[in-house]
């Protein structure tokens, strides 16, 4: 996995910002790296794109939700991410 601070910008963002329909998730390791290495960038991500990512995992750990943690997000943000998002797209 990458280390050190995010670049600024990046294609995700890029896509997210053109394409208000596409949603992202934080799943699998690469999910709780790209968060848990760079905090200032990880919330600024977070809270600009707050209605469009979905909590997942695919390991029995806490990697994602320690990332999380991490960033002291607003409630109503990560409840966004970790159940509202996924379940306003299942009701659509």
């Amino acid at each position: 996995y990458p280390t050190g601070p995010v670049v600024s910008g990046g294609k995700l963002i890029e896509v997210l910002r053109r394409r208000p329909n596409l949603y992202c998730d934080i799943s699998a390791g690469s999910g709780a790296n790209g968060i848990g290495r760079d905090v200032a960038n990880s919330r600024r991500f977070c809270e600009e794109f707050q209605d469009r990512i979905l909590f997942g995992r695919d390991y029995f750990d806490r990697a994602q939700l320690d990332a999380l943690d991490t960033l002291s997000l607003p409630a109503t943000v990560l409840d966004k991410i970790l159940r509202h998002n996924a379940l306003r797209l299942i009701r659509a």
